[in-house]
């Protein structure tokens, strides 16, 4: 069973309306400055080096926190469904999780750390990562699920261990994590997933 036939969550929406062409270029310029970091720019600041009015850049967003956590949302997004493109004809469910995690870690690497830094730790913020920690949850219980059909791992709680390998990532990321580990919290992350995938794989277990 490829993914394309399994019962997946879909990736969420934005509530907001559509964005305009313009809207979306302005976006993608807004990706780009979030590499170096924008945390103590205004809107107006933000308006003038996107070369935009601001009342172009309020028609995208209310405000600079909404619009850097809309932004982050849809890098995030993007990275998901790259993650699920990833493993579409993967037909063994452990080895898809595997490559899944893999992909979807990479949430907590160098390169997003700048992205999520200049979220700050607002609610909405950290719903919003919430949101996406609870999506990888679902789709590694999906998968843990179809593995015991497929007789790939015994019987477990896939909850529990759906829960474990989805938030592997973001507690390895947190300051006070982060000082007392070897590697980055990627690699760490990586490194976690596979002891626990390939202690739970019958295939390699021994009888």
């Amino acid at each position: 069973m490829t993914l394309s036939s399994r019962n997946i969550h879909t990736l969420p929406r934005s509530p907001r309306k559509p964005l305009t062409e313009k809207h979306i270029k302005v976006i993608n310029k807004l990706e780009v400055m979030l590499e170096e970091g924008i945390p103590k720019q205004t809107m107006s600041e933000l308006a003038s080096k996107l070369k935009i009015s601001l009342r172009t850049l309020y028609e995208i967003s209310p405000s600079k926190n909404h619009l850097i956590r809309m932004t982050v949302n849809r890098i995030l997004m993007r990275l998901g469904k790259e993650a699920l493109e990833e493993v579409s004809n993967i037909d063994s469910p452990i080895e898809a999780l595997k490559k899944y995690l893999k992909h979807v870690n990479q949430a907590v690497g160098p390169k997003f750390k700048v992205y999520l830094e200049s979220l700050g730790s607002d609610e909405e913020s950290m719903k919003m990562i919430d949101f996406h920690e609870g999506y990888i949850t679902s789709f590694a219980k999906d998968l843990l699920n179809e593995a015991i059909l497929k007789k790939e791992i015994s019987k477990i709680d896939t909850q529990a261990f759906a829960m474990l390998l989805g938030g592997i990532g973001r507690d390895f990321a947190k300051d006070e994590n982060i000082k007392k580990l070897s590697r980055s919290p990627e690699e760490s992350a990586n490194s976690i997933t596979e002891i626990i995938l390939n202690g739970i794989s019958r295939e390699n277990k021994s009888g």
